[in-house]
């Protein structure tokens, strides 16, 4: 969910209803169905979520995955992303308190990688993409959702001390995960977020970047 501290701290003031904010759920589910629709998901697979928030999108991976390890910086929503895996139906899934950005690389390796509206709080976007390469096993998938590139920066206007990027233009999101390694890059449509911006709303696109490491 978030990288840098003021936004950790916010992002902790906000966990316990995270979950219940307007077109959180809906945006849940969607994500969740392109994931399905788009990488080849198996009951047997191990799954990273970076910045994962409560964990609402691994959960609702259940199905098709095994095993989940929900990370955020953000101890709030660590703390929540725990209580909702106590249930027995996630036995072996795991929350954790992880910086993909400054955190030693994790010793485990996944089959999947997910991170969804994580990348434009990083600093080194670049970086973390590689970070999240080296963290796959070999065909192992790499799957991204942020926002398109807002020259406006209208999605975070109203966000006091942030200080992340305006989403991405998707031949960067491109770039980097060729550049991290990654074969079979892809990028395409993510549906949108809807948000109010100065009295009205505002349809705010995202992309799914999706690459295998060889």
């Amino acid at each position: 969910m978030t990288q840098h501290q003021p936004d950790a701290d916010r992002f902790s003031d906000e966990a316990a209803g995270w979950d219940d904010k307007p077109g959180h759920a809906e945006r849940t589910l969607a994500v969740a169905a392109l994931l399905r629709a788009t990488l080849p998901l198996r009951p047997d697979l191990e799954l990273l979520e970076i910045g994962g928030g409560t964990g609402s999108l691994s959960r609702e991976l259940a199905d098709v995955i095994g095993r989940a390890v929900v990370t955020d910086v953000a101890p709030g929503m660590v703390e929540v992303a725990r209580e909702r895996l106590a249930d027995p139906r996630f036995e072996g899934w795991e929350a954790r308190r992880y910086d993909i950005e400054r955190d030693e690389l994790l010793d485990e390796r996944f089959d999947v990688v997910v991170g969804v509206l994580t990348l434009h709080h990083m600093g080194d976007v670049a970086a973390v993409i590689g970070r999240c390469a080296q963290l796959l096993r070999p065909g192992g998938h790499l799957a991204l959702v942020d926002l398109d590139h807002d020259a406006e920066g209208a999605f975070h206007a109203g966000v006091e001390d942030f200080d992340g990027h305006d989403g991405f233009t998707r031949q960067s999101a491109r770039s980097w995960l060729q550049s991290a390694g990654l074969v079979e890059v892809e990028v395409r449509d993510a549906g949108a977020i809807t948000k109010e911006v100065d009295g009205g709303e505002r349809d705010f696109p995202m992309f799914l970047a999706t690459g295998r490491r060889p």
